[in-house]
């Protein structure tokens, strides 16, 4: 028929003995016709029937003809490099920096590729360090947090000594990057008593309040 057709314009051009015809469309008719064949896909959808197979994955060295128990160890495959590969170190000051590549290329593209690797480097994060982050300017996370309400301290939650050793690790290894930092705020969570400062030494001793002028001390 040798027609031409353009969707962005709804316009159908064909050739004819007296010329060349067109046959035009409208928007409201496209939009009916889209909106009716889009429910359809979903009416045809909703009729489908699904069936659950078994998991493909392989019993941990038992081998069965049981189906499979979601409690039993499954080894899911993973994926595996089409080559073998190679370690390169990247950098002579520090060997423990190493990357990959494929044992199968030839001398000069290997050469060549370990070049490219050298050169590029800071391309790669080995630490912390090495991640500076976004500028504000860029994209920052804002709590949704209204200015005019007092903040309130929680409940402080009690965890066993490994908890607390791994938390204060990573408190300061962020602390160290920049990536958090200590904020210290000007209204007090829990005011002082009369502008004192309570100490208590033990439960069995009162608590002692001293003034912050130390200029008179008084037991509760």
């Amino acid at each position: 028929m040798k027609a031409m057709l353009s969707p962005h314009m709804l316009l159908l051009k064909f050739p004819t003995h007296a010329g060349v015809g067109q046959v035009r469309g409208d928007q409201l008719s496209a939009r009916t016709c889209y909106v009716s064949a889009t429910k359809e896909s979903a009416r045809a959808a909703l009729r489908e029937t699904y069936s659950v197979a078994t998991s493909l994955g392989v019993p941990n060295g038992r081998g069965t003809d049981k189906p499979d128990d979601p409690r039993d160890e499954t080894v899911t495959p993973q994926a595996q490099p089409a080559e073998d590969l190679e370690p390169v170190t990247l950098s002579e000051a520090q060997p423990d920096r190493q990357v990959r590549i494929g044992t199968t290329l030839s001398p000069a593209l290997r050469a060549d590729f370990i070049t490219f690797l050298r050169t590029n480097t800071e391309v790669f994060a080995w630490s912390y360090d090495d991640m500076p982050g976004i500028a504000p300017s860029v994209i920052s996370h804002k709590l949704s947090i209204c200015p005019t309400f007092k903040p309130i301290r929680q409940k402080r939650r009690a965890y066993d000594a490994e908890r607390y050793e791994a938390m204060r690790l990573e408190v300061d290894k962020l602390k160290t990057i920049g990536f958090i930092q200590e904020v210290t705020y000007p209204i007090w969570l829990a005011p002082r008593w009369k502008s004192m400062w309570t100490i208590c030494w033990s439960r069995a001793e009162r608590p002692i309040l001293i003034s912050t002028t130390f200029r008179s001390c008084s037991a509760s």
